[in-house]
């Protein structure tokens, strides 16, 4: 995956990660900060830009990954990535496989 996309929900977390994330993705995309994906995007139209982009999902959403059915993806990998301290929740990576 060449872009990470950082959830609207956990934003402050992908600001005190933003090295580590850069380090490993081209580019990093935050809901609500960049114009393919306003403030407001649901679910399944993040999940539709991460299939169309070639584009990782960092999320707070446990439940997310559903979402990324809805969008037409068959097989997904959903691996809890850290933990959100200010936040006090789990981080979960979502990876597009097929």
């Amino acid at each position: 995956m060449s872009k990470a996309v950082i959830d609207k929900d956990i934003l402050g977390w992908g600001d005190d990660h933003t090295e580590e994330i850069v380090a490993r993705y081209d580019e990093k995309l935050e809901v609500g900060k960049h114009s393919d994906l306003p403030q407001r995007s649901f679910d399944s139209d993040v999940a539709k830009y991460c299939k169309a982009n070639d584009c990782v999902l960092f999320t707070g959403d446990q439940r997310a990954y559903t979402h990324f059915f809805e969008a037409g993806i068959k097989t997904i990998q959903v691996s809890q990535y850290d933990w959100y301290q200010a936040a006090d929740k789990p981080v979960y990576l979502i990876k597009i496989i097929d």
